[in-house]
């Protein structure tokens, strides 16, 4: 390497560590928090997230997701439990974990940010989670969410889903109360997920800038759940700011092609091993491991894909509205060169690289998101 890149890398890892650094989209409560005896302040093996692994990644305010699965939305309460569960289960973890902290608001994690320990905040994954009930929206709140991505992949009530097919052409009469009483709690609205209509209804009603927590463009990878480019200008009109995601299917389009095969599949499989043995967790953890397998053959996407994304987030939309929200532990395969959370200092280098400077690598690694908490959350 270059005496300019030894140059380059010193002031990146310098730029770094001075940022306050947001990823605002992590499935590790689903994968992790459940578990006897898991210990979130070790450096684990398995998965993306972890505190270790955050302090080495330079992250100061990580998301946690409380993701609720479509099936739970057959069985009435069923969501609304899954989501209090997992809630329950992160302040439990992040309660006997020194130098963790759940914050509520901007004000407190520039407190725990100030004392060099790292923020945590919640967000609900799936709008089946309130079980059409204003008032579960608000215990959710309560108990500390700070976001509701407002469909998973599956279409609900309320809400039209992006990975399913559409009832309501958006959100219902009821949606739009759920939008507006969001605004009153002060509870940042996602929209990843969302069908074209349900976004552009949330745009309508919404008289806070929303935010797409995990999502990517759609002029780099065309994939259901990226936002076109008509939809990026509209989110950064309204002041809103989209976390790109780290899944290799989002940022590249032949790797989606074929992960999309390899995925159905693994579905196929799955099928076929709950008819021979009759045991669905057995059949599940067969599926994933022969699909864990294929993927690793694939040739991988590097991370450069994913600073690509950025790029035309900022060209598009604006450098004010473009973050991270890398999915972390809630996807199967990561780009190369990002193989977790501690990496995230590479996506810095990167983009000085590329000709920011120091002020928009900031807004981009944090400040465009505390600039959201502070607006809608305070």
């Amino acid at each position: 390497m270059s005496a300019g890149g030894d140059e380059l890398t010193a002031r990146a890892a310098r730029l770094h560590r001075d940022a306050v650094v947001v990823d605002t989209h992590a499935d590790t409560p689903t994968e992790f928090f459940l578990q006897d005896g898991y210990d979130f302040a070790e450096r684990h093996e398995v998965g993306h997230v972890d505190l270790y692994r955050l302090r080495e990644g330079g992250v100061d305010l990580q998301f946690l997701a409380a993701w609720v699965p479509a099936e739970y939305a057959a069985t009435r309460g069923a969501s609304y439990r899954h989501a209090l569960t997992l809630i329950d289960a992160i302040h439990r973890v992040v309660d006997r974990t020194p130098g963790a902290r759940i914050a509520r608001d901007g004000r407190e994690i520039r407190e725990i940010h100030a004392r060099g320990d790292v923020a945590l905040m919640i967000g609900v994954e799936g709008g089946h989670a309130i079980e059409n009930t204003i008032e579960k929206l608000r215990i959710l709140h309560r108990k500390g969410a700070r976001y509701l991505t407002l469909t998973w992949n599956n279409t609900h009530d309320w809400a039209d889903a992006a990975g399913d097919e559409p009832r309501h052409g958006g959100l219902t009469p009821f949606g739009r109360e759920v939008v507006r009483e969001m605004n009153r709690l002060r509870m940042i609205i996602d929209v990843s997920h969302v069908a074209n209509t349900t976004f552009w209804h949330v745009l309508e009603e919404s008289s806070a800038p929303v935010i797409a927590s995990h999502s990517c463009a759609r002029a780099q990878a065309e994939h259901f759940r990226n936002l076109d480019d008509e939809q990026l200008r509209a989110l950064a009109a309204a002041g809103g700011v989209v976390g790109v995601n780290a899944f290799p299917t989002f940022l590249d389009t032949r790797f989606a092609e074929a992960f999309t095969r390899i995925e159905e599949r693994a579905e196929a499989l799955e099928r076929d091993l709950r008819t021979r043995y009759r045991d669905p967790q057995r059949a599940r953890q067969e599926a994933r491991t022969w699909m864990a397998a294929a993927i690793a053959e694939l040739p991988p996407v590097p991370i450069d894909r994913l600073v690509d994304h950025i790029d035309h987030i900022v060209q598009t939309a604006g450098i004010d509205h473009v973050g991270l929200g890398c999915d972390f532990d809630g996807i199967p395969c990561t780009p190369e060169g990002l193989e977790d959370v501690a990496a995230i200092p590479r996506i810095t280098e990167l983009l000085l690289r590329r000709g920011y400077d120091d002020d928009d690598v900031k807004k981009i690694l944090g400040e465009n998101f505390l600039r959201i908490i502070d607006t809608v959350i305070g």
